[in-house]
């Protein structure tokens, strides 16, 4: 199961990468480097609690100019070894598009293999992830739907399940566009994900941004927020407080 699973990502790495040079022979990607640290990890889909102790999560990314790509997530607990087995630990592999589909609309999809608990263990446990989210832009504001399936890999012991979402979000910038302030709110049905029970939970988000120059920006503080309002099981109302940077190459 374990080579499996590495050569179908080692396949799909290869065809992407092929098809992204016969397309993009002549430009650049945009590579992006962020990192930060947070107080614990909730699920950032469902709300549920990953790890009370305090993580560092970094991500990688790389966008070519026809929407396409790739990105390499990673989270680290600060407390025990990154091979103990701790869902604070956790490394995703991703591939995707995102663009412009129409004026004002934009539509994001992509596949991830979430490594975890256990990091380079690839098998039970685990989860293929996917995502499809459609946003429109207004004056003031954008409205996203999306949806998210999760599929447990064979022998998990637990199973998958999808989420379907409706939200809000405004950008605002500041100080010649030195300083950035975002929020969002979002609605979300879970028809019952990785033992979770179905219902409806509000999610959120707010943050300040410090631009300090044009390739480097200081994530001040950002706010995650989860509100469970029919399920009845293990999850609670929880925030995550989290602060770090981004760096464009």
């Amino acid at each position: 199961m374990k080579s499996t699973i590495t050569l179908i990502i080692l396949a799909i790495t290869i065809l992407f990468l092929s098809l992204t040079a016969q397309a993009q022979e002549s430009q650049w990607p945009n590579v992006t480097i962020s990192s930060l640290v947070a107080n614990k990890y909730i699920a950032f889909g469902t709300g549920s609690l990953l790890s009370k102790d305090p993580v560092v999560q970094s991500d990688a990314n790389i966008l070519f100019k026809n929407g396409l790509y790739i990105d390499l997530w990673n989270s680290r607990s600060l407390v025990g070894s990154w091979d103990d087995g701790s869902f604070g630990n956790e490394v995703d592999y991703q591939v995707g598009w995102r663009g412009a589909v129409a004026t004002n609309l934009s539509f994001d999809i992509g596949v991830t293999y979430f490594d975890e608990p256990k990091a380079f263990t690839f098998g039970p446990g685990d989860i293929l992830y996917s995502h499809a989210f459609l946003t429109r832009g207004f004056k003031h504001l954008s409205v996203t739907a999306g949806y998210e399936n999760y599929t447990a890999m064979p022998g998990s012991g637990f199973r998958g399940g999808n989420l379907l979402s409706l939200g809000v979000s405004k950008h605002q910038s500041f100080c010649k566009d030195k300083v950035g302030l975002h929020a969002s709110v979002t609605g979300v049905y879970d028809t019952g994900t990785i033992g979770t029970h179905p219902g409806f939970i509000l999610r959120g988000g707010a943050g300040a941004d410090w631009n300090i120059t044009k390739k480097l920006t200081l994530n001040v503080l950002g706010v995650n927020w989860y509100v469970p309002l029919t399920p009845h099981d293990k999850r609670v109302a929880d925030v995550v407080f989290s602060c770090g940077f981004t760096l464009r190459l």
